[in-house]
């Protein structure tokens, strides 16, 4: 019979023949639930995620033999909710990630333990969950790991570490699903952002060591409004188009580490499973966090609460939440307060525990319109009573980036269904940072908001004030130079740009705005040059390429443009104008058909561009 080959090592201090006696007993039970009747599919569901091999459990829990072997801390720990680790309060919102068992369930895994253990009929015994040997999305379309391993000691406090990682992709994609293997226990949780702008890759250069510290990334962005967390146990969501996010050349991943020691040295080098959809997302996301209040708690206070709320300048659907706090959090609740005074509980914790932190995804969205506050309060318990306190005797405690420190914060992970819905939330954030901090990146950030939200004159005001707080600051004064171009101010925006690149001068898109700016002044011959440059720094960049082959072909520099055009349909076959105009020079060459060719690709790409339509029409073609 399946699940009774190992008598002695199930049942810890119990000899050979009471052993065996407990066995008799559990066979012949059938009047309660049995293993393969009740118990088996609910510990398969409930425990297998984690307890499996190679899973984040310390043991199995697969078989017969596994679950009676620990029965008597299944009984224990699911008694007093320890187990399966769910920490939200029941009843007050649905979760699609719920791994809670209900109060029946506990009470029917009780009744089972108590009664022997039966197994009851092997015929009924469903079939051991299998799981996917390696990655659980599947084979990847991309592996990436650490360009180099971090050591990590096996003393000391906690590191926070950020890890710049390179994407070989030679066009842009979209990310429909990723995994992490962390290798190491030594990591308590993991946060995935993008870099487009090579910033983090300064900062990298600057350490000597394998990335950079520090919990604060700079101007490192959410992967798309996204919130890409990783804790131990959590299992990867499940792909989808909708929780895509955009990556291309110019992109590096940047994984931030919050590592452990462990009381032995560990070689950190975690690998990212990336995996490629064929759309983007219907719908714009963003990452809201409220919370990071002032936090100082006198030794042995017992009850000090720290309180904090955002209110939404427009509607919403949050899609998630995520809480952070450390030891001395006692309970975490978050709510909406809505424009009419009700209010709505999101999340309630109140038996909060440092090592179990999760991403709560909402079962559907939950719907909240503009003028609702966010609001989120931790009761922190600084006291020798309370279990969790890594400080004895306790200590003050303030903020900080150790675990012995404390944070308290929520991010949330909204869908803005408001007319600008992301760049008004995006303003609102950076005003208030502002007002904490008034820093060079605060007022970018805050400009580019308003640029998008078509307020040009103030997002000027605010990229000058960044570049008089930081000159060096190449992101803004670029940003700088497009509004003034955008504003008709051709001069202005060459002084900027050639500012750029007497710093910087391998900024590819830099060399491409002045070589356009310096064509509206007539320069096309120093135009030329830059675009030229431009495309000798980066050969795989499709706009230089594109305005490359343009300008050869306004100088009537025919197969110079032929081959421009070709490179760059190479990188962005779907640009139907560059297939517009190498249907142009094709033309101009005498290739009719070749040409023809082209304006039709043209078309199917944009219908509704009269250009080609008219071009297929001179050929006498339609």
């Amino acid at each position: 019979m399946r699940g009774v080959r190992t008598s002695i090592a199930v049942v810890a201090g119990l000899g050979l023949v009471a052993a065996l006696l407990y066995y008799q007993r559990a066979r012949a039970r059938h009047d309660g639930p049995t293993f393969a009747k009740e118990i088996a599919p609910l510990v398969h569901a409930k425990c297998a995620p984690c307890h499996r091999p190679g899973g984040a459990g310390p043991f199995s829990l697969l078989t017969y033999d596994e679950v009676v072997e620990h029965s008597p801390e299944i009984r224990k720990v699911t008694a007093t909710r320890f187990m399966p680790p769910w920490r939200p309060r029941a009843g007050v919102a649905t979760y699609e990630n719920d791994r809670s068992l209900e109060p029946a369930q506990i009470e029917l895994l009780a009744r089972w333990i108590d009664r022997g253990a039966p197994i009851g009929d092997a015929r009924q015994l469903p079939a051991t969950p299998v799981f996917k040997d390696g990655w659980q999305l599947g084979a990847p379309d991309l592996v990436l790991e650490l360009p180099e391993a971090y050591d990590l000691s096996g003393e000391g406090t906690d590191v926070y570490r950020n890890f710049v990682i390179p994407i070989p992709v030679d066009r842009e994609r979209y990310v429909d699903g990723w995994e992490l293997r962390t290798g190491s226990r030594a990591i308590h949780h993991a946060i995935l952002n993008v870099d487009r702008l090579g910033l983090a890759r300064e900062r990298d250069a600057q350490d000597p060591a394998p990335g950079f510290g520090g919990i604060d990334v700079g101007d490192v962005q959410s992967a798309d409004g996204l919130y890409l967390v990783w804790t131990p146990g959590k299992t990867p969501a499940e792909r989808s188009f909708e929780r895509a996010w955009r990556v291309d050349p110019k992109t590096d991943l940047v994984l931030q580490l919050h590592m452990q020691p462990t009381g032995k040295p560990e070689r950190v080098r975690p690998t990212i499973a990336l995996y490629f959809g064929d759309r983007p997302p219907s719908r714009p996301r963003m990452s809201l966090r409220i919370g990071d209040m002032p936090i100082d708690i006198p030794a042995g206070v017992a009850n000090w609460v720290g309180r904090a709320d955002w209110t939404l300048p427009t509607d919403v659907d949050i899609l998630s939440l995520f809480p952070h706090a450390h030891y001395l959090a006692r309970s975490v609740k978050t709510w909406a307060r809505l424009p009419d005074g009700t209010t709505k509980d999101l999340l309630v914790i109140d038996d909060w525990d440092f090592a179990w932190q999760d991403l709560y995804t909402f079962a559907e969205p939950v719907r909240l319109p503009k003028g609702t506050t966010l609001a989120m309060e931790v009761v922190y318990d600084n006291s020798a009573a309370n279990p969790r306190n890594p400080s004895r005797p306790p200590r003050r405690v303030r903020n900080g980036e150790g675990s012995k420190d404390e944070m308290g914060n929520v991010t949330f992970q909204v869908v803005p269904t408001g007319p600008n819905g992301v760049a008004l939330l995006r303003e609102k954030r950076y005003r208030g940072q502002l007002a904490a901090s008034d820093t060079a990146r605060n007022h970018y950030n805050l400009a580019n908001a308003l640029a998008d939200l078509g307020r040009p004159e103030e997002a000027i005001a605010e990229q000058r004030r960044a570049l008089a707080l930081e000159p060096g600051l190449v992101p803004a004064r670029f940003n700088l130079s497009v509004l003034y171009a955008a504003r008709g101010e051709t001069d202005l925006a060459i002084a900027e740009l050639e500012k750029i690149l007497a710093t910087k001068p391998d900024f590819v898109d830099a060399h491409v705005n002045l070589a356009l700016a310096l064509k509206q002044r007539g320069r096309s011959a120093d135009a030329l040059v830059h675009l030229a440059k431009a495309v000798a720094i980066d050969p795989k960049s499709a706009l230089a390429q594109n305005n490359l082959a343009l300008a050869s072909y306004e100088a009537k520099k025919l197969p110079e443009a032929e081959a421009g055009f070709r490179a760059a349909l190479a990188l962005d076959p779907a640009n139907w104008l560059a297939h517009y105009y190498l249907g142009n020079v094709l033309r101009d060459r005498g290739t009719t058909e070749d040409a023809a060719k082209e304006y039709r690709i043209a078309i199917g790409l944009r219908p509704g561009a009269r250009e080609p339509r008219d071009a297929l029409a001179g050929l006498g073609l339609n």
